[in-house]
């Protein structure tokens, strides 16, 4: 199954990024060294933000999947310690490798680590303050932070050992819907198109009349002859209508 990327979402993040990184060539923060031209210096510093952005998405994506309903204060301390001792490893990783000719003298290691968890943890406050206020997303993880207070909401209604699950699918049985879970099943009394308006800040999309998937809970696609199916996690099998299959191609959830 391939994953469907959001290349306008991910051009503008990446103009953004170089945006930031000719400011700091210019600034040369933490007595980057003045010797190399300033092309070099934009290098140094491009490559230590979307290293810093790579090391800030992936911890988020951990911290989401090991306590999926964890605080998010927490979730924005590790992430800014994290980032920051990646960061900074990079940082001197870089130093060693030009053999000095890109040079940072902040003082000993520690000192240069404190420096970049301040600004770690300023744009991880920032990133998170923007996804909730403005529904943005900064860093990548404003998606995860509106999906986990979606499932949250909607999982309330759930027996109690539901309450952390990961959310898979929702299908309609007469006048309930059965909720589809990786700690397995049940059901509650409501329409799924009030589910669906509910979920939408989540990563998942109506597949058929009966039937709602999180990618989450996808594990494989196929094809018999016209038809389209996607096996969630549990090994269930879910129909794709005729209406629906552009829409699920689209979002690479069907090939």
């Amino acid at each position: 199954m391939r994953i469907a990327i959001d290349w306008k979402k991910r051009l503008r993040e990446l103009a953004i990024l170089s945006g930031i990184a000719l400011f700091l060539a210019f600034l040369r923060p933490f007595g980057t060294s003045l010797n190399a031209p300033l092309w070099v210096i934009f290098g140094f510093w491009w490559l230590l933000i979307i290293a810093g952005s790579i090391f800030g998405e992936t911890t988020v994506w951990a911290y989401y999947k090991l306590k999926p309903n964890g605080p998010a204060w927490l979730m924005i301390i590790i992430t800014s310690l994290v980032t920051a001792a990646g960061v900074t490893l990079v940082m001197l990783g870089m130093q060693y490798v030009s053999g000095g000719y890109i040079s940072v003298t902040a003082g000993p290691i520690f000192i240069l680590y404190g420096y970049v968890l301040v600004i770690s943890t300023a744009m991880t406050l920032l990133g998170y303050t923007l996804s909730k206020a403005f529904n943005m997303a900064g860093p990548d993880f404003a998606h995860r932070v509106n999906d986990r207070d979606a499932m949250a909401a909607f999982l309330e209604r759930m027996p109690v050992k539901f309450r952390t699950a990961e959310l898979w699918a929702i299908s309609s049985e007469d006048h309930y819907l059965r909720v589809h879970t990786n700690l397995g099943s049940d059901l509650i009394l409501m329409r799924l198109s009030d589910a669906e308006r509910e979920l939408e800040s989540v990563d998942g999309l109506r597949v058929h009349r009966s039937w709602w998937v999180s990618r989450s809970g996808i594990k494989s696609a196929r094809r018999e002859g016209a038809k389209v199916l996607l096996q969630l996690k549990s090994g269930e099998d879910v129909p794709v209508s005729r209406s629906y299959q552009g829409a699920v191609k689209d979002a690479g959830l069907a090939p």
